[in-house]
């Protein structure tokens, strides 16, 4: 999956008015390119400060123009619902209440509107041996409308996340991480502090699972446009159905819309079994990258020579 193109193929970037949700150091669409809004949890200043010591190039990070805290994100750009886009790269895993968010993000987009998320697949990444996200977790965190990570969320992401270059810890080194998330998580609700963390697990088929049932309790006004696999991460495109329609009209959209995707099956063991199919699945999409890059093509015909001469 080419990001550029993909975009490119989605939105209008020069002449569509956009929002972007945590552009950090890499914004997807820069204002060079055409109308478009930034949004954060923090001004620039404050992100530059967060970030500092990380792998984030503060000289990239721009000018945020509305920061997103307690307020709702309509408030929050002044009850403008006039998007012909938004997008979000790497966010929806760490945002609390999914059905929250993205309703509010319904709420900024013009009928037609597209919502454009990249999300990391949880078989490629850190994720991959913890189970996806199930339903009765979003529908508890919607219920509660919670802002920031809980308890669950933040213990699940120190304890559950593995490296998917390191050897699997030993009983002393999950131990440690069990109680270090249990600290991590008592310190979290002591202070109220913010604490950054996976909140979901998704691969293609569980995100649209997670929608499926957000459409059946009427909760949002989607449809699918696009679904994309790349490497270790998916596009999926959902459309602002306009106002108006009955829930059974909505439903029907909705629904309609997945029945026209091609999802791949995915086989997803869970534990240390996803996690060496994980390795296994990165090692071979780094594989493929290679041989997609323009450095490997123009050096097939050395290659083949080289394969010759072994042959003799």
């Amino acid at each position: 999956m080419n990001r550029t193109e993909v975009l490119a193929s989605l939105i209008d970037a020069t002449r569509q008015r956009g929002l972007e949700i945590g552009p950090l150091d890499r914004p997807m669409v820069t204002r060079d390119m055409g109308p478009v809004e930034y949004v954060d949890r923090a001004s620039r200043t404050g992100l530059v400060a967060a970030y500092d010591g990380h792998a984030v190039d503060a000289a990239r990070i721009p000018e945020i123009d509305h920061v997103w805290g307690e307020q709702s994100l309509l408030d929050c750009v002044g009850g403008q619902r006039a998007y012909g886009y938004v997008l979000a790269s790497h966010v929806i895993e760490h945002v609390p209440d999914v059905f929250g968010w993205l309703g509010e993000i319904a709420s900024v987009l013009a009928d037609g509107g597209l919502a454009v998320f990249f999300a990391p697949d949880k078989r490629y990444t850190f994720d991959a041996r913890r189970p996806v996200s199930a339903s009765g977790e979003f529908v508890d965190a919607y219920v509660r409308r919670l802002r920031r990570p809980d308890v669950r969320q933040i213990f699940n992401h120190v304890y559950e996340t593995r490296d998917l270059q390191a050897p699997p810890p030993d009983e002393a080194a999950l131990t440690e991480r069990a109680r270090q998330g249990l600290d991590v998580s008592r310190r979290s609700r002591a202070s109220g502090a913010y604490f950054d963390a996976h909140c979901w697990v998704f691969t293609p088929r569980s995100l649209v699972a997670a929608l499926d049932l957000a459409s059946r309790l009427d909760l949002l006004p989607f449809e699918v446009a696009r679904i994309e696999q790349g490497a270790d991460e998916f596009l999926i495109a959902l459309r602002r159905l306009p106002d108006g329609l009955t829930p059974d009209a909505r439903r029907l959209a909705f629904t309609a819309s997945v029945a026209g995707l091609s999802l791949p099956e995915e086989a997803d063991a869970g534990g240390d079994v996803a996690m060496l199919q994980a390795q296994a699945r990165a090692a071979l999409a780094r594989a493929a990258a290679i041989e997609r890059s323009t450095l490997w093509r123009l050096t097939a015909p050395l290659r083949a020579l080289l394969e010759r001469l072994r042959g003799r």
